[in-house]
C-alpha cells in the first residue's frame, strides 16, 4: 500500500487522476449529504410539532432545537452518503467510460478500487475527528433547549445513586447539571443521619442545591435553608448524569472512554458503551467496508444498459451493513464476546463479503 500510494504522488499523471476522482467524489458526497440531512431535519422539525404550546416549548424553540442537531446529523449520516455519493460519481464515470480511460492509461481496477478506499477513508477520518469534537456540545445544547421549554415534559425519570454514605434520589432531569426535586439521604453506622430535600439543584464546580428543609433525625428537627454547596465527590457522578441525559452515540470518543474507565471501576457490565466507543474509533474504517460491499456492482460490464440499478443495488447492499453489524454484535454480545472482539467480527463477515463480490462480479468479467 505504501508503495503505490507513493507512485501516486510522484507521478504526474496519476496525480491528476487521484484529483479528478477525489472532485468527482466530493461533489457526489456533498448532493448526497445535502438532501439527506435536509429530510432528516425536517422529520425531526415535524416530530417535534406534536409538542407545540406544550409549556414554553414555541415554533422558535422547535427551529433552535433542530438547527443545533445538524452536526450530530452529519456525523450519523456522513457513511451512507459517502457511500451513495461514491456510487453516484464513480458510476457515472463508469457509465461515461471514464473509468474505462483510466484502466487503458495504466491505472488499473486494482489503483482504482485503491484510490477510492484510500479517498474514503481519508474523508470518513476528518469528517470523524471534527464531527466527534463538535456534534456532543451542539447535541447536548440542543437538548437543554427542548428540556427547559417542556419543563415538565422534559426527562422526568428518577435517579437513584447509592454512595458510601448517603442515597440521592433526584426526580427530575432538566440537564446533566440541572435536577429538580432531589432528595439526600444521609446514612451513619447503618442508621439514617438526616435528610435533605432540595427543589434545584446546578452544578458550577460545586453542586447548588436551592431552597433547601434539612430533616435532622437525632435531634428532630427541620431546618430551612435557601442554599447549600455540596461537592462533586459528595453527589451523584457526572458520567452516571450524562449517561442519563446524552444518548450513546451523542457522546465523544474522549466521553465514552472516561465512562468505561469509570465503570470498570465499580465492576458495572458497560459492554454496550464500549461498542459505541469501537464503533466509533473504526468508524473510517467501516465506512471503506461499506463501500468496498458496493464499488464492485461498478466494475462489470461498463456498457451495460442496467448501470443505473446495479448502482441502486451497490447502495442497498453497503447499507446493509449497518443493519446486519448490529444484530451480529448483539450476538455476539449475548456470547459473552468482547466488545472490540464483536466489532471486528461484524466488520471481518463484511470484508469478506465485499472480497467475494469482488471476486464474482470484477474478476470474472474484468482482466486484472
Amino acid at each position: 500500500l505504501n508503495f503505490l500510494l507513493t507512485r501516486i504522488i510522484l507521478d504526474n499523471k496519476m496525480n491528476k487522476i487521484f484529483i479528478y476522482m477525489f472532485k468527482k467524489y466530493l461533489l457526489g458526497f456533498f448532493l448526497t449529504i445535502s438532501i439527506l440531512i435536509s429530510i432528516n431535519l425536517l422529520i425531526i422539525f415535524l416530530s417535534e410539532l406534536k409538542n407545540l404550546g406544550i409549556n414554553d416549548y414555541t415554533l422558535s424553540h422547535i427551529a433552535k432545537y433542530t438547527l443545533f442537531l445538524i452536526p450530530q446529523n452529519f456525523l450519523d449520516i456522513f457513511p451512507y452518503a459517502l457511500l451513495i455519493g461514491s456510487m453516484i460519481a464513480f458510476g457515472s464515470m463508469a457509465y461515461h467510460s471514464e473509468i474505462l480511460a483510466i484502466n487503458s492509461n495504466g491505472v488499473g481496477v486494482r489503483k482504482t478500487i485503491f484510490i477510492i478506499m484510500f479517498q474514503t477513508f481519508l474523508l470518513a477520518s476528518v469528517f470523524t475527528y471534527v464531527g466527534d469534537h463538535i456534534s456532543p456540545q451542539f447535541s447536548v445544547h440542543a437538548q437543554e433547549i427542548k428540556n427547559k421549554a417542556l419543563k415538565k415534559n422534559s426527562i422526568n425519570q428518577e435517579i437513584w445513586f447509592k454512595g458510601k454514605d448517603y442515597i440521592i434520589n433526584a426526580k427530575r432531569m432538566i440537564t446533566d447539571k440541572h435536577l429538580e426535586d432531589i432528595e439526600i439521604i444521609n446514612i451513619n453506622n447503618g442508621s439514617i443521619n438526616s435528610i435533605i430535600n432540595a427543589e434545584v439543584a446546578t452544578y458550577d464546580n460545586n453542586w447548588i442545591l436551592n431552597r433547601i428543609k434539612i430533616i435532622d433525625i437525632n435531634t428532630n428537627q427541620i431546618i430551612n435553608k435557601e442554599t447549600l454547596n455540596i461537592s462533586s465527590e459528595k453527589f451523584i457522578p457526572s458520567q452516571i448524569l450524562k449517561n442519563k441525559f446524552n444518548k450513546k452515540r451523542h457522546q465523544s470518543i474522549k466521553s465514552l472512554y472516561a465512562n468505561i474507565i469509570f465503570y470498570n471501576e465499580l465492576g458495572i457490565y458497560y459492554e454496550e458503551h464500549k461498542v459505541m466507543f469501537w464503533q466509533k474509533i473504526l468508524l473510517p474504517i467501516s465506512c471503506c467496508i461499506i463501500v468496498f460491499d458496493g464499488i464492485p456492482f461498478l466494475f462489470t460490464k461498463i456498457r451495460s444498459t442496467n448501470q443505473s440499478q446495479k448502482i441502486i443495488f451497490g447502495i442497498l447492499f453497503g447499507i446493509t451493513y449497518f443493519v446486519i453489524s448490529s444484530i451480529i454484535i448483539n450476538i455476539s454480545l449475548i456470547l459473552n464476546i468482547s466488545a472490540l472482539i464483536s466489532v471486528l467480527i461484524s466488520m471481518g463477515i463484511f470484508f469478506i463479503f465485499g472480497y467475494f463480490l469482488f471476486n464474482k462480479l470484477v474478476k470474472s468479467h474484468i482482466h486484472i
